[in-house]
């Protein structure tokens, strides 16, 4: 996955976004020598590990966020998931960043109490599967992004965490509370190749099924504001 340039006041969007994702933050300034020198093995490193988000903070135009994460050297690399700091590498150590990448990735990359690994060596037909799951995750973020992304004023916005089969984590997606469990739906159907011919139901944790009148109803008349949903084939 790409390198991304994050906008003052996005780093916390980003990393709702990312859910249980390996997330690198690499906070760096466009006057910094050591910076622009590692920034090639960052594009590489990125392009090697599809399921880690890549972002890139610019201390100079991200001063709120640089101050969040007390931030005094350049460049400083910051590991997180879900939302939490697990370590960081100040300085241009590309061999120190390998390593703490390998090591957070790896965690990333397990399918949660399945014993099963992205790192596995699977047969090309499951091999095929995985970058299917993976492509329709991306897909489903970006469309995500642009069609709920926004909001008109006046409106709140709230995040919502997918549970889908075959997927390890849970996608997160903002939106506005006006929109309606039938608008993700219709995301679902258009973008997770599963759904396109299998039909699914929202359940709430641990096993309550949303009635299909209810998918009409807003976020917020629903009541499903920073709710957890499973997306279950019927």
């Amino acid at each position: 996955m790409p390198v991304k340039n994050v906008s003052n006041g996005e780093l916390k969007k980003e990393l709702e976004r990312a859910g249980e994702k390996l997330v690198f933050i690499d906070f760096f300034a466009t006057w910094c020598g050591p910076c622009k020198k590692v920034a090639p093995a960052i594009d590489t490193l990125s392009e090697s590990h599809p399921n880690a988000i890549f972002l890139k903070v610019d201390v100079d135009e991200c001063e709120t966020e640089a101050q969040q994460y007390k931030i005094e050297a350049m460049p400083t690399f910051v590991f997180i998931r879900s939302s939490k700091e697990l370590e960081r590498i100040r300085g241009a150590d590309i061999d120190a960043i390998k390593k703490t990448l390998a090591k957070h990735y790896k965690e990333t990359s397990a399918f949660g109490g399945e014993g099963h690994s992205m790192l596995d060596s699977k047969t090309t037909e499951t091999a095929s599967s995985k970058a299917t799951v993976e492509s329709d995750r991306e897909r489903f973020e970006k469309v995500a992004e642009e069609r709920f992304g926004t909001s008109k004023e006046g409106e709140t916005m709230t995040t919502l965490r997918l549970r889908l089969p075959d997927i390890s984590s849970p996608i997160s997606i903002r939106l506005s509370t006006e929109r309606t469990l039938n608008d993700i739906r219709h995301l679902i159907c258009e973008t997770i190749t599963l759904f396109e011919t299998t039909p699914f139901e929202f359940m709430e944790p641990p096993a309550i099924k949303i009635k299909l009148d209810d998918e009409n109803k807003t976020i917020k008349e629903a009541k499903l504001m920073n709710a957890v949903l499973i997306i279950k084939k019927v």
